[in-house]
């Protein structure tokens, strides 16, 4: 019965893998503003023979982005002169991730409550398209599930802090995921230093590197305190003079962004705090970006979100497109992912929750205090929002 088991988890994860594949040839290239921007980076880099962050251009850039992405984009420009190569990968990663996502839930929850979530996980309609773009999420948490899965493996936990630093190299929150793994072996009376030293080691390496390249340390993206000074501040003139100063490299106008920003806070706490609802309610009032993938005439558009908003799809019900419909489900079936993951929560908590709470609260918590709200942020978090409304279902059975 195990091995006929373990024999549809195989299948299903090939015909899930096959069909992100099918949708990428299908619908091709969706051109969501970081991927291209991302894009626009790596054929500069290509130009300069040299790769993100160039070394020549230190100083124009105003911010640094994820390096982990732009550079993946310039391997790919540079051996296959397609970004197709790497959105292949994209696809297969996507597969494996799901695999990853079953593995860590069997070790949680067991492998009734495994099953449901990988059905749930496959059946999701925003799991599908991702790998039409070039923008980080992905991999980013492809590299995440790798390094949780290896560091609750005794053997492996090394390997897992690297494949975290790793993905923290794709999008800078990693450290999120590693502070959630530290604090399960912890409570888990497991060794804690091993994958912290993984993630130092390949930070390290990671920095050490770019600054051979560029004479700055760098190992993530430095976008953070830009957002949050131009967030909080509403894009004040002092900005823009940060943006526009040819005479810093990236760090001293990170640095600038942040005192902008701390002596913003300094004079408007109570504004501060009041805007956190609203970056809450923006990070997880939908679930519908990866939707943009089966727009059909995508590339056309000059706002390409409008067609698949809520209030879009709200102000012409019942009269929707096919991607309309489809985006409709995919929220109803969120909200009930939501609704669920939180019951089970407040009914059947446990020590097993301990890492996905860990990751969902302490993810939101940092960008509430240190981001903004936007619905793509919540997207890393869904694997562990899905395995506690898995855990619900499985109770209710």
């Amino acid at each position: 019965m195990q091995n006929s088991h373990r024999q549809i988890i195989i299948i299903l994860i090939v015909l899930f893998t096959l069909a992100q594949l099918v949708i990428l040839f299908l619908f091709g290239y969706t051109p969501y503003p970081d991927s291209e921007g991302y894009i626009s980076l790596a054929e500069e880099c290509i130009a300069h023979h040299d790769y993100y962050p160039i070394a020549s251009k230190i100083n124009d850039y105003p911010f640094l982005w994820n390096i982990g992405a732009v550079n993946a984009v310039v391997l790919s420009l540079k051996l296959c002169h397609s970004v197709v190569p790497l959105l292949v990968i994209y696809a297969l990663m996507k597969g494996i991730t799901s695999w990853l996502f079953y593995a860590i839930t069997k070790r949680l929850y067991g492998s009734q409550t495994a099953f449901i979530a990988f059905i749930i996980y496959i059946i999701y309609p925003a799991n599908y398209g991702e790998s039409t773009s070039t923008l980080s999420e992905l991999p980013f948490l492809f590299f995440c599930m790798l390094g949780i899965w290896l560091s609750l493996n005794r053997q492996l936990p090394i390997l897992g802090g690297i494949s975290l630093a790793l993905a923290n190299w794709f999008r800078p929150m990693g450290i999120v995921f590693l502070l959630a793994v530290i604090i399960y072996l912890y409570y888990q009376k497991q060794k804690i230093l091993r994958p912290l030293v993984g993630y130092i080691a390949m930070i390290l390496l990671i920095g050490s590197m770019t600054y051979l390249r560029t004479g700055l340390f760098l190992y993530q993206a430095k976008t953070g305190w830009m957002a949050l000074a131009d967030y909080s501040t509403h894009h004040a003139p002092e900005s823009m003079q940060v943006r526009n100063h040819q005479e810093w490299n990236v760090s001293q106008k990170d640095a600038a962004w942040q005192a902008l920003f701390i002596d913003w806070l300094k004079n408007h706490p109570a504004e501060y705090v009041q805007q956190m609802p609203t970056k809450l309610i923006n990070t997880y009032v939908s679930d519908n970006v990866n939707m943009c993938t089966f727009i059909l005439d995508k590339a056309h558009k000059d706002y390409m979100y409008e067609e698949v908003s809520m209030q879009t799809i709200f102000s012409h019900f019942p009269n929707l497109s096919a991607v309309q419909w489809m985006t409709l489900v995919n929220l109803i079936i969120y909200y009930l992912l939501l609704l669920s993951a939180i019951i089970s929560l407040i009914y059947f908590k446990n020590d097993t929750y301990l890492l996905p709470v860990s990751i969902i609260v302490l993810g939101t918590l940092l960008l509430l205090f240190l981001g903004h709200g936007e619905a793509r942020f919540h997207i890393p978090f869904m694997p562990f929002i899905i395995m506690m409304a898995a855990n619900s279902i499985k109770h209710d059975r």
